[in-house]
């Protein structure tokens, strides 16, 4: 179908220039209004001496402007780098430092002042200084830039565990070719869907969805603003039939008053981001009345790499233990169960870490060779962090994180971040962060601090102190004061001790 964003866009305008492709409230798009935009910020871009695979921030919420973007930038021959707009200033600017950017494309409504070093601001929106969108676009001409198949088609920044930003990399003929072609096929779009993307268009699970189905002529309706009972409003205007969320999103919608009784089109709903009790799922399988898929992967996987199917959400039949399953591999994606001590494979049904290999996986992290062979192995396996195993027939049970990751609400939250902030609190000696259970969002973010001698700890103070310094997603909600942290003989926090009573009655520690 297309070896690049710059082919994918030309085959559908040149196929279906009339078929309206992306919906946003009262805007519409078809793919020839798209291709003709992308054409302008093309045309810009190169007017501006942006060059051939440099890079191109996009911070903002979801919108027709980001695919115009992106589509420019293919058109240019530049990388988009959509950033997570949630994220403290310090942060932003540390990501635009990273990426090198000559020019950042900012929603104003989210982003009122940045520090982008000498690159060039495009204002989303009103702003005294920045150059409007409107006004900066040029002519609707296509620069022709060429493209190669190992180019970059788009970088997304992760949170490293360092609290460094690592910029992902993903290629055209890899990466988004097996996207395009295959996982779009999987999730099983077709030219009929009307497909809600609602996740966020800087996360993988956002970007990944809006691309799979319009490479199957699905037309994307865009959530900017998530309000649960607006977007199902919307899911009953627009008519929509196929749909994506993280499991806190799926519980806030089956939430709303009456969502059963709600004359929805929908035939599919996905769900991914963190692992759903099956209390949840079974309520929202009685609300939505259609049939539901579990993805599993992870951003340097472009995204899903196994699937629960529909027929495998069986509550009350034989095949009901699956509902605590992350689904089967791809038929074009190797997985293997290693052990966390030595690196052989562990046997089928023993525990280890969850390692993939395929087309899939990033190519790398962006000048960063160090973190990048700290994932990628030699020939090619991914290291998922996360613990598991799989069973006589393929399926994955996860059941702890290698690593200490946090997500919460489909975000994506590293401890050590946290407790980096922490430790500059003046009245705190220790501090330890852990993910504890929270029905709305899966886990919420727990600070276990040690006062200093002779102070008092105010938790609500905790909270506060790290939100001048972090977004909010990453926030510890809960801080326990404790008078000393368990540790190994070495001195190492054993996290998994503080976890256990918080976890325990659950069958895995991945809610």
């Amino acid at each position: 179908m297309a070896g690049s964003l710059r082919e994918f866009l030309e085959f559908n305008a040149a196929s279906t220039p009339d078929k309206v492709i992306v919906t946003a409230g009262a805007e519409e798009m078809t793919w020839s209004e798209l291709k003709e935009a992308a054409c302008r910020v093309a045309s810009a871009l190169v007017r501006d001496g942006v060059a051939p695979q440099e890079r191109v921030i996009y911070i903002g919420k979801n919108s027709p402007r980001f695919f115009e973007v992106m589509f420019g930038c293919a058109l240019a021959g530049a990388v988009i780098v959509p950033v997570n707009w949630r994220l403290a200033p310090g942060e932003l600017a540390a990501i635009v430092a990273n990426a090198e950017a000559k020019i950042a494309f900012l929603d104003t409504s989210v982003v009122t002042s940045l520090d982008v070093g000498p690159g060039r601001v495009v204002a989303l929106g009103d702003h005294e200084t920045w150059a409007p969108y409107a006004d900066w676009i040029g002519p609707a001409e296509d620069p022709a830039i060429p493209v190669a198949a190992d180019h970059i088609a788009f970088q997304l920044y992760t949170s490293g565990t360092t609290g460094r930003p690592k910029g992902a990399m993903f290629e055209n003929a890899t990466n988004l070719r097996v996207l395009l072609e295959r996982i779009s096929v999987e999730w099983g779009f077709t030219e009929n869907d009307v497909s809600l993307v609602a996740l966020p268009l800087f996360h993988m699970g956002g970007l990944a969805w809006a691309l799979a189905g319009m490479a199957r002529g699905a037309r994307a309706v865009v959530v900017r603003d998530f309000d649960p009972a607006q977007v199902v409003d919307m899911i009953e205007r627009e008519g929509v039939t196929i749909a994506f969320f993280v499991p806190a999103m799926l519980s806030a919608i089956c939430a709303v008053p009456g969502i059963g009784d709600r004359r929805l089109a929908l035939r599919r709903v996905f769900y991914s981001g963190a692992p759903i009790s099956p209390t949840a799922l079974l309520s929202a399988m009685a609300a939505l009345h259609c049939d539901f898929v579990q993805i599993y992967g992870l951003t340097e996987a472009t995204g899903a790499f196994a699937q629960l199917q529909p027929h495998e959400h069986d509550p009350e039949g034989p095949l009901a233990h699956l509902l605590l399953s992350a689904g089967r591999a791809y038929p074009w994606v190797e997985v293997r169960v290693v052990s966390m001590t030595d690196e052989r494979d562990m046997p089928v049904g023993e525990i280890g870490e969850i390692w993939t290999r395929s087309e899939q996986n990033l190519v790398g992290y962006w000048n960063d060779p160090e973190r990048t062979s700290q994932v990628l192995t030699a020939d090619g396996w991914l290291k998922t962090g996360d613990l598991g195993r799989v069973d006589e027939n393929g399926h994955i049970f996860l059941v702890d994180r290698a690593k200490d990751l946090v997500i919460s609400g489909g975000e994506n939250v590293y401890p050590v971040e946290v407790e980096n902030v922490l430790a500059a609190h003046p009245q705190l000696a220790e501090v330890a962060v852990i993910g504890v259970p929270h029905d709305r969002w899966g886990e919420t973010v727990m600070a276990i601090v040690v006062p200093r001698a002779g102070e008092t700890v105010d938790g609500e103070d905790v909270i506060a102190f790290v939100r001048q310094r972090l977004a909010k997603f990453k926030c510890p909600t809960v801080v326990d004061v404790v008078t000393a942290l368990p540790r190994t003989a070495t001195g190492k926090v054993l996290k998994h001790v503080l976890r256990e009573p918080y976890w325990r009655g659950y069958d895995r520690r991945i809610n």
